[in-house]
């Protein structure tokens, strides 16, 4: 927790340059002055553990006359009255919380409103980013990046800082901080299409924040057919992954495509249907299984290929064979002594456990090579497409590496 009285001093006397500001230039520009979208007061002084950063609020009157920059400062200090309603009725927030949904069965990230901060780069909006730009002009819209600067690192400072934009507003916000004063360190950014989806994503870290770019969540753009890749990014970077993993995604489909021999479409990896109709079973299987594959970077065992460490004593195998299913094993199996030879701390519990999770074995021959088996159409995103099959494996694999080494290493049961 940080001194929140400190804080809360240093966003007022931020707040009192930032409406100099537009009373400065307000009268000559006319445009609403609006940039703070969340309720601010309800995560000032707390750990940012996530900040979205729009390029300016879309709100547009055109009998609007400027007056003075008391709306600006209400902003600021409340928020958007329209807040509650965001889950509903703003595509920006309701298209990326949606698909959280949908791939993770949970929102969390968008919704622990005391750790979180939504706002906007430029002070003033209307109906389009090239309205705004043309009518504000490059110097007052570098003024804005200058203070939306000065807020982000020397009073929020975020773990991560989502930009809804590469080009207007990642991109300037870094060009920003290389012009701040005194400012010497050398950033590194990366561009890089996650998932080999066809819109580009950029990252780097600033001191101690990362800063992720991504395309705008509204819709425009065949955007919302990425937003599942973009969604596990943000996902793996909140949770303390590192950029190079990250950044690595950008060559999953490319091996995916490689090894299918033909090139799929956007709609085609993402939903898995081509345009003239649905995949059989075995194409779907097919995909789940080497994008699985070119996902993981970590492959443990040299006696037998395609089995990968989920935690210190069990690992997984993803296969297309046999209908489709994921496989789990202690990592000291070995075939000549298996399970109808030898036994593991607590294996009836570990057993019983995937059990509950939907991971059976059919007959006396599964059980000898394999502690479960969960077929892929079991998998509730069964029906949505091959890469939500996918993300919901990895998301599962990653909860039981921990669940099975916790149940492995009780005295026992």
């Amino acid at each position: 927790m940080k001194n929140r009285i400190e804080i809360e001093k240093k966003y007022n006397d931020w707040i009192d340059k930032a409406c100099d500001f537009v009373d400065l230039v307000g009268p000559t520009i006319n445009m609403p002055a609006a940039a703070m979208q969340s309720n601010i007061s309800t995560a000032l002084g707390n750990d940012i553990n996530i900040m979205f950063l729009g390029h300016d609020a879309h709100e547009a009157d055109s009998t609007y006359i400027f007056e003075n920059s008391n709306y600006f400062r209400y902003r600021c200090n409340n928020g958007n009255d329209c807040w509650d309603k965001r889950d509903r009725e703003w595509p920006i927030w309701k298209n990326l919380r949606d698909c959280f949904i949908n791939v993770y069965g949970d929102s969390s990230i968008m919704d622990n409103l005391e750790h979180l901060v939504f706002t906007n780069a430029i002070f003033f909006t209307g109906d389009h980013i090239t309205e705004v730009l043309d009518q504000i002009g490059t110097s007052v819209e570098n003024r804005c990046m200058e203070l939306t600067r000065d807020l982000i690192f020397d009073i929020l400072q975020p773990k991560l800082l989502v930009c809804f934009s590469v080009g207007d507003v990642f991109d300037k916000l870094i060009g920003s901080i290389r012009k701040k004063e005194g400012f010497r360190e050398k950033i590194i950014v990366q561009k890089f299409k996650p998932y080999h989806i066809k819109h580009t994503c950029a990252i780097t870290q600033v001191d101690r924040t990362i800063i992720l770019g991504i395309p705008h969540p509204s819709g425009a753009y065949g955007v919302l057919a990425s937003l599942p890749a973009i969604v596990r990014i943000i996902n793996d970077m909140y949770k303390g992954g590192e950029i190079e993993k990250v950044v690595a995604t950008k060559d999953l489909f490319l091996n995916l495509q490689e090894t299918n021999n033909y090139k799929l479409s956007e709609r085609e990896i993402i939903h898995g249907v081509r345009k003239e109709g649905g995949k059989t079973n075995d194409e779907m299987n097919s995909i789940i299984e080497k994008s699985f594959k070119g996902l993981v970077v970590k492959k443990i065992w040299n006696k037998e290929k395609d089995w990968y460490e989920i935690s210190s004593n069990f690992i997984v195998k993803v296969t297309s064979t046999g209908g489709g299913y994921v496989s789990i094993r202690d990592s000291k199996f070995d075939n000549k002594n298996n399970y109808s030879k030898r036994t593991i701390n607590n294996q009836n519990a570990i057993i019983k456990h995937l059990e509950d999770k939907g991971y059976k074995l059919k007959n006396d021959g599964a059980r000898k090579t394999s502690l479960g088996h969960k077929p892929f159409r079991k998998y509730a995103e069964w029906k949505q497409g091959p890469q939500y099959v996918v993300l919901s494996i990895l998301k599962e694999i990653d909860e039981l590496g921990l669940e099975l080494e916790d149940i492995y290493n009780k005295k026992e049961m």
